[in-house]
């Protein structure tokens, strides 16, 4: 069976969709066209339909169009869906009590991963990636652990890529990379020290799903490099590796491979 017929169209205004972030959440036609490679008329007419739709909604004054609340309700109905955000929501707020930093729930997406629980969620944690942010998969521990655990034919694909460099520890050497997957699948977690953001380490340990033993998730645990001692670090991965095996435990798969929640919780 051949490969599906896809519709230009739908993909350019994917692609345009995508454009949006919490850097940059307001853009134009012109730097639109530029970035993507379309023409000016393309890139209009598609953004007025997805205007017309409430996808997006263009300021008045500038002319720039933003994410308008059709994509915030998209955006609610597929978080709403993600069940493992139910069922780690409670376990990483126990663990929160336990240790120093911010308390992550990350998943990966075609070379990048997307933050999908931050805790605590004061204003004094801002400084460290918010819920939705997206980032390159090999830059932080959540990353490199999600990565590490997947398909041979997907790490070689990210591996081979462009790597940039973020700061002067990112990892942007192949081999390098690939020795430090296998590392972390040897360990059971990663270590970023400095990768992203200069300052800042974190660690990180998988969820598994216990019936097909793919990797689902991933918890990290990010702060300033002077709480990541060496004993700081074995005893976050202790506790992490528990309340992960917990959030497996609680996620029973059924038909359509939709997660549903079992609440038997016991505190750590």
């Amino acid at each position: 069976m051949g490969q599906p017929e896809l519709l230009a169209s739908v993909q350019n205004a994917i692609r345009i969709m995508r454009e949006f972030s919490f850097n940059e959440p307001m853009l134009g036609v012109t730097e639109l066209s530029n970035r993507l490679g379309l023409s000016k008329s393309a890139v209009y007419r598609i953004l007025q339909t997805l205007c017309a739709e409430g996808v997006l909604q263009q300021n008045p004054k500038t002319r720039k169009y933003y994410l308008g609340i059709t994509a915030f309700e998209i955006g609610c109905v597929v978080y709403h869906d993600i069940e493992v955000c139910n069922v780690a929501y409670p376990l990483l707020n126990k663990l929160m009590t336990s240790v120093r930093g911010v308390i992550q729930l990350v998943m990966y997406d075609r070379g990048s991963v997307v933050y999908l629980l931050k805790l605590p969620e004061d204003r004094e944690t801002q400084v460290f990636n918010r819920m939705g942010k997206r980032v390159p998969a090999y830059t932080t521990a959540s990353g490199k652990v999600l990565l590490a655990f997947q398909y041979e034919k997907e790490r070689t694909r990210v591996c081979s890529g462009k790597l940039q460099s973020f700061t002067s520890n990112t990892i942007t050497d192949r081999k390098e990379l690939e020795k430090e997957l296998e590392m972390i699948k040897e360990n059971g977690y990663a270590l970023s020290k400095e990768e992203y953001r200069l300052g800042i380490y974190s660690v990180a340990v998988p969820i598994f799903d216990e019936v097909t033993k793919q990797i689902i998730a991933a918890i990290s645990i990010t702060g300033p490099k002077e709480w990541f001692s060496f004993s700081e670090i074995q005893d976050n991965v202790k506790k992490m590796k528990f309340y992960s095996r917990l959030i497996s435990e609680q996620l029973s798969p059924r038909e359509g491979g939709v997660y549903s929640v079992q609440w038997d919780f016991k505190g750590y």
